[in-house]
């Protein structure tokens, strides 16, 4: 049986490689790799600003170093050792590498999900795989995979955090809290959220968490931006937090966050040919805070197993982690309302822990008929997925196509 599984198991990440790899070639054709156009065109992705500055054989040493130290140094290092193995590449090809090293990011974050389904939840491989579906072939996993940006890193950081905390493994954990950070500054309460909830001698946790944080600022130090970034810091966060927090009222606040954090991780929304601010009229595309009724739908049904699963579970010490990251997203981009006119940039950010708190329910210590139902709400969201996102996706090819 054990055979079996592992075999089950690597046809399954050869084909998801393989589709991988089928989606990187067809896009080649269109224009997303183009570096010709201008930022804010897909859904405020910041991927020519990405590919041009972040990863750049000169270290950007701009005001976004407060957000993304770590991510900007590798990617100077990634640019100059690119330069070193091909030479003077143009902006097109330089992009493809980027996703190509994204592709396999991708890919491991499929593989510390699954392991964490398998060993610490001890779901039957193929249970574990339907949920490995469900996140690589979301639209927002898809998506981040294929355009250059920093959140697939940021969930593969964020995931293995998962599997390493609840290992209760300090060396890999405080890593990976650095390295969170170093990706995306905000993360690091989402890491250091994981770490707290996944249980162990309280002492330790905090010793995790300490030593991390000392990782991180000894990291940064030795960086030739450390100046900008301690000196700019708070300055830097604050005048963020203002910039990009939103002041809707009630009711629409709650629409937007209805769809931002039940409906874009898994769907594409209702689009229209502009920036969430209303910028690049006719020549880019955001969603709007609608979609087609059966997509709502789903989210609604999606967001009633979540919340049953976490009332049932609550004494459960593995949904603390996943829980506490998913509230802590909701407060931040529904309550406080920080990013959420673009609130799908951060799907990733919370599409793990949403799977992992579903999951709760396939494990085999639940009873046959709510492991029936959960398993056939996974295949359901599964086919959702292929299914609801065609027209989407039409819309989607069609703008790069242009």
């Amino acid at each position: 049986m054990m055979r079996r599984n592992e075999s089950v198991r690597w046809l399954f990440f050869l084909s998801l490689a393989a589709l991988y790899a089928v989606i990187f070639v067809f896009l080649r054709t269109t224009t997303l790799f183009d570096t010709s156009g201008h930022n804010d065109r897909l859904f405020s992705a910041d991927d020519l600003y990405y590919v041009t500055n972040f990863f750049s054989v000169e270290m950007d040493t701009s005001p976004r170093i407060i957000k993304h130290p770590l991510l900007i140094a590798f990617g100077c290092l990634f640019t100059r050792v690119e330069a070193l193995f091909f030479g003077a590449i143009s902006l097109r090809r330089h992009y493809q590498l980027i996703v190509l090293m994204q592709i396999g990011a991708s890919l491991l974050s499929v593989g510390f999900l699954d392991r964490i389904l398998e060993r610490r939840y001890r779901l039957e491989t193929w249970r574990a795989l339907l949920v490995c579906a469900v996140y690589a072939l979301a639209f927002s996993t898809l998506f981040f995979t294929f355009v250059a940006e920093s959140y697939i890193i940021s969930v593969l950081m964020l995931t293995a955090s998962y599997w390493y905390a609840g290992e209760r493994k300090t060396i890999p954990t405080v890593i990976l809290g650095a390295l969170s950070a170093g990706v995306t500054i905000t993360n690091a309460i989402l890491w250091a959220l994981i770490v707290l909830f996944s249980g162990g001698a309280l002492r330790r946790r905090l010793l995790v968490l300490l030593s991390a944080g000392a990782l991180f600022c000894l990291c940064i130090a030795l960086l030739p931006v450390r100046s900008v970034f301690f000196t700019t810091l708070i300055s830097g966060a604050l005048g963020s937090a203002q910039s990009y927090s939103d002041h809707f009222g009630f009711s629409e606040t709650v629409t937007r966050t209805f769809f931002i954090i039940f409906c874009s991780p898994y769907f594409l929304l209702d689009m229209t040919e502009a920036s969430p601010f209303g910028d690049y009229q006719g020549d880019a595309l955001s969603f709007l805070p609608a979609a087609d009724p059966a997509i709502a739908l789903a989210g609604a049904l999606w967001l009633i197993l979540l919340a049953f699963s976490a009332v049932k579970n609550r004494r459960c010490p593995l949904l603390w982690a996943p829980l506490s990251v998913l509230t802590a997203n909701i407060l931040l981009h529904g309550v406080i309302q920080y990013g959420l006119k673009e609130g799908f940039l951060y799907c990733l950010h919370h599409l793990t822990a949403h799977l992992l708190i579903a999951a709760l329910m396939l494990r085999p210590e639940e009873k046959p008929a709510v492991r029936r139902v959960t398993t056939a709400a996974f295949f359901a969201l599964l086919a959702a997925e292929l299914l609801l996102n065609l027209p989407g996706y039409r819309v989607l090819i069609a703008f790069l196509m242009r």
